[in-house]
């Protein structure tokens, strides 16, 4: 049996984009903030799109890069949304992370995070 799904992703590192360019659609946002990134992403999620990775992991670089798939059979999963939307918070208002010290980032990150990230 065939899968008949499309692989989109949605990034702002030009490396991320060349290398994918030729097996994936790309949609490259040059010189996007992170929030513009994962705000682009939920749009897709929303719109049927599943995130490839379950859990995004660093949302304290300024590359950012989200792989959505979409599955004629399946539906988006309602944690695919809470993954996206946390994302969303933990960049919004930030233009860039370079230069801020990495555990104000982590700190930050996991201020913003949904109670259900949060660690005791």
């Amino acid at each position: 049996m065939k899968k008949n799904f499309e692989r989109v992703i949605i990034t702002n590192n030009p490396a991320t984009a060349k290398s994918y360019g030729k097996t994936d659609k790309v949609m490259f946002m040059e010189n996007a903030t992170p929030n513009e990134v994962y705000t682009e992403a939920k749009k897709l999620v929303e719109s049927g799109g599943r995130l490839i990775k379950p859990m995004l992991k660093d949302t304290t670089d300024y590359y950012s890069t989200v792989g959505i798939f979409f599955d004629e059979d399946k539906e988006p999963t309602p944690w695919n949304l809470r993954e996206i939307e946390a994302a969303c918070r933990a960049t919004e208002g930030q233009s860039q992370f370079r230069g801020k010290g990495r555990m104000d980032q982590l700190v930050e990150m996991w201020k913003n995070a949904p109670e259900h990230r949060k660690v005791a």
